[in-house]
């Protein structure tokens, strides 16, 4: 009996997920030793970025052609500027970032280059880089460190089922013909398991089942996840689904697993299965009874044995761990989460927890650990940091948290930074305590200040999730929770906000008068439909809180140095900034040696540009083209919750009504040294021109009219700042 179990794309490629390692534990604790877990999203991304396939890309997009035809124009209208602002950028670098994206690889995998700071954002703008090079080449589907987007919506299951033939626009059906099938052709499994957890792995697990099966038509394929938790049952209806799946696993996978290997190999029933989905022999779609949840206190350590861990894009693995499941306070309106990771809430003990940290440390020299469970429960935030030391592990670890008021005190805090915690994340969601009242949070917004402050005193970073547009919020409460944020900006780190959006599975939905709601706005042809816009009789429109979220974003930007220019790169990169954290040991020495902003350039001697840089002569001005399409946010048209790629009725009207561009010469700069590009206008590039290390500032400038020299100083100032410039002694 031969089971593969896959986590496919897309997800995170910095750390392992927790899912196949904690199922195969629980098969092999079973008797079912010759388990596969395949992680094809790590897999994936390692290929993507390889200069060989980066190559094929541009090969593919001929960007240089293409940017041609587009400065022949005279004007440029909105979808002509965004594939000008793309092609022209990879027809400058696409060249640099093939030849040089494996080793920016090993840059973030090295564990002394990681931390040189300039290194390390070269290295991860370089793999930004890539992955836009690449998604160019199946425009408009776009890949990301962060997500994976297609025009078809995962909403709607026709558009999935169209997605999953479309050669021109999916790059995972080439991958999985290419480097997948051959793998499960090898190991020729007799059950696969699928793990689809996020709505970007919904058309890339789909693609892979239907491959799968036009390979190998009596396996059997089995599908759970968190998703299928919202959409399963829906999507169950479809009878094109069932050519592709076997059978659903709804909630917890452990036991309903380890039944279906049973019924592959003939000793049960597909009928006695638990907590699944199935299709009986006369094509009806049969739902099997909720059993009983496991007591996790019995589960093994996950096995990550058979992953590939030397792939993952950091240099040190951050391994998630599960002390619990479900929430202990589960009262929250808006929050689905505690229902689909339950049902109800469960815990391993502190003891159990520890071991798992010691067995993990041990088998694969680890030091540092994500607790992914929904919230720290009280009785673990106090004992869990002494258990630790008792134990003498040395490691590090993060968690979200609840903002428990009475738990969080001086000596808890003390011990949790003594035990290696180096972050936590609270829900603070808002600063009204009206807003909080509604959602039924259960705390008080001032003393969560005071808690946050304590967290921060005793060294430990602290990031707040905070959400805009709650029924009934008003857009002065917003914009409180935004200032009280920026007020305390000495004690929080980082903020993780969004705008609320309307869950069917949350209690917010079925109470909808109760929070005003008097309109919901259903798509008639998204059968997969979970999140709704809405009406509300008071508080902000829906229009009124995305626009209070770019406000609250732009002044994050503004305010806190992990989300300003470069930073923000670093911030995204899940684990990274962890990682950072554990090496410097506390937020106040990172920020001193890493975050804050270098001094100026000292231009008083002959200014020089940094060596290597390339240069693109633009018949637009990329600058303009900039503006332009940045200020497009669809989130302020309408929600698309699932994807940030414009809607078709949307991009037409954005054609009218928007003003073409007019031809204006300008010159694209790229710094192969730090991966960074740069648009200059004309009177710029001649002053870059000049500085050629012949000259002094005062004959940099000195071609411009007397009153303008003092702009061209600036000019020579900001170029610096661009990294573009050096002085050479």
């Amino acid at each position: 009996m031969k089971v593969a179990l896959i986590f496919p794309p897309q997800g995170h490629f910095t750390q392992p997920y927790l899912s196949l390692p904690s199922l195969v534990a629980y098969l092999r604790q079973n008797g079912y030793d010759d388990v596969e877990q395949l992680d094809l999203n790590i897999e994936s991304y390692d290929h993507f970025l390889t200069h060989e396939r980066l190559n094929r890309s541009l090969e593919r997009i001929g960007a240089r052609q293409k940017v041609q035809a587009l400065d022949d124009k005279e004007r440029l209208h909105f979808s002509d500027m965004e594939q000008y602002q793309l092609l022209s950028e990879i027809d400058l670098i696409g060249e640099d970032v093939a030849e040089s994206i494996e080793e920016a690889k090993r840059v973030l995998r090295d564990p002394e280059d990681f931390y040189d700071y300039k290194r390390y954002l070269w290295a991860g703008r370089t793999v930004e880089q890539g992955l836009r090079i690449f998604s160019q080449e199946y425009a408009p589907t776009r890949l990301t460190a962060h997500g994976f987007v297609m025009r078809y919506r995962v909403e709607h299951t026709n558009e999935i089922l169209a997605a999953i033939d479309d050669e021109k626009e999916n790059p995972y059906i080439e991958y999985f013909r290419e480097r997948t099938l051959p793998q499960l052709e090898k190991l020729d499994p007799d059950l696969i398991g699928i793990s689809l957890t996020f709505p970007s792995q919904a058309i890339p697990t789909l693609t892979l089942a239907k491959m799968i099966k036009e390979w190998k038509p009596d396996v059997h394929i089995t599908v759970g996840g968190g998703l299928l938790a919202y959409v399963g049952e829906k999507l169950s209806k479809r009878t094109e689904v069932w050519d592709l799946f076997d059978s659903f696993v709804m909630l917890e996978g452990e036991r309903p697993l380890l039944q279906l290997c049973e019924v592959v190999e003939g000793k049960r029933q597909l009928s006695q299965v638990s907590n699944i989905l199935y299709r009986d022999g006369n094509g009806e779609v049969i739902k099997a009874p909720q059993d009983t949840p496991l007591d996790i206190k019995g589960l093994p350590t996950p096995e990550f044995n058979g992953l590939p861990l030397d792939k993952y894009i950091t240099p040190e693995l951050v391994l998630p761990l599960a002390a619990t499941r479900g929430c202990y306070w589960g009262k929250c309106v808006f929050c689905t989460l505690y229902t689909v990771i339950g049902p109800g809430y469960r815990g391993r003990t502190t003891e159990q927890t520890v071991e798992d940290m010691r067995i993990l440390q041990e088998r694969h020299g680890v030091r540092n650990f994500y607790l992914a469970i929904e919230d720290l429960p009280p009785n673990m935030a106090r004992a869990f940091p002494r258990a630790i030391l008792d134990a003498g592990l040395d490691v590090n670890w993060w968690c979200d948290a609840r903002l428990e008021h009475d738990v969080f005190d001086e000596t808890v805090c003390r011990e949790m930074a003594e035990s290696g915690c180096r972050r936590i994340a609270f829900g603070y969601e808002s600063s009204s305590k009206r807003v909080l009242d509604a959602m039924c949070k259960g705390i008080d917004p001032d003393a969560s200040l005071e808690l946050i402050r304590r967290v921060h005193d005793a060294g430990i970073s602290v990031t707040l999730y905070a959400m805009i547009g709650f029924p009934t919020e008003t857009r002065e409460e917003a914009v409180q929770t935004m200032q009280t944020i920026l007020d305390n900006q000495r004690y929080i780190q980082e903020v993780s906000v969004r705008v609320f959006y309307l869950d069917e599975t949350s209690e917010v939905f079925r109470r909808r008068e109760e929070f005003d709601i008097v309109e919901i706005y259903p798509d008639a042809e998204a059968d997969l439909q979970v999140y709704y816009d809405f009406r509300t009789k008071r508080g902000m429109t829906r229009s009124e809180a995305r626009q209070m979220y770019l406000e609250f974003t732009g002044a994050l930007r503004s305010h806190f140095p992990v989300f300003q220019k470069e930073n923000m790169l670093y911030h995204e990169l899940k684990s990274h900034y962890f990682l950072y954290l554990v090496k410097h040991g506390s937020w106040n020495a990172l920020l001193k040696n890493v975050l804050e902003p270098e001094n100026e350039a000292h231009l008083d001697r002959a200014p020089c540009q940094v060596p290597r840089l390339r240069t693109r002569e633009l018949a637009f001005d990329r600058g303009e083209i900039d503006t332009v399409v940045s200020s497009i946010d669809s989130a302020t048209i309408r929600p698309r919750y699932q994807s940030d790629l414009l809607e078709n009725a949307d991009r037409e009207k954005i054609e009218r009504d928007l003003d073409p561009i007019a031809a204006a010469s300008s010159t694209l700069v790229y710094n192969p040294q730090s991966g960074e590009v740069r648009c200059l206008s004309p009177a710029a590039a001649e002053v870059l021109h000049r500085c050629d290390g012949s000259r002094t500032l005062t004959e940099v400038v000195e071609i411009f009219p007397e009153p303008h020299r003092k702009a061209a100083e600036r000019c020579v100032q900001d170029i610096a700042h661009a990294k573009l410039l050096e002085t050479r002694e």
